[in-house]
């Protein structure tokens, strides 16, 4: 098995390269996306990958009639949540993540989607 590169690690969080397209992005995979912040130098905000699918199944329900209840809608199929952060100080397994930046496209569900800038740190998927 090959190693992926580790492009930062801390004793909380570990991130590493961000995956190939061959390899895609899976429901609840977490991306980091490095920003630079006034008093502390480079910093990540991460965001968790999530679907109207992966929702429907982990809450038991058909993900046929909810893809189709969103679409009706008008919601989103599939999103990038912005993941909060705490300062604890009781022993935690590390975190890990997956380097990426705005613009780049990933694969996620089958899909090719552009990592597009939103306002507030947020990000959405747009599909390519």
């Amino acid at each position: 098995m090959a190693q992926r590169e580790v492009k930062y690690e801390s004793p909380a969080h570990k991130i590493f390269a961000g995956k190939s397209n061959w390899q895609g992005y899976k429901e609840n995979d977490v991306i980091a996306i490095a920003f630079e912040s006034r008093n502390h130098g480079t910093l990540h905000h991460f965001y968790t990958l999530g679907s109207v699918v992966g929702y429907a199944i982990d809450n038991c329900n058909c993900p046929f009639e909810s893809v189709e209840k969103a679409k009706e809608r008008g919601h989103k199929i599939h999103w990038a949540n912005q993941n909060s952060s705490m300062i604890t100080s009781d022993a935690r397994p590390q975190e890990y993540s997956f380097m990426q930046e705005h613009g780049d496209h990933i694969k996620f569900h089958g899909k090719t989607f552009e990592i597009v800038s939103t306002p507030n740190d947020n990000i959405s998927l747009k599909l390519v």
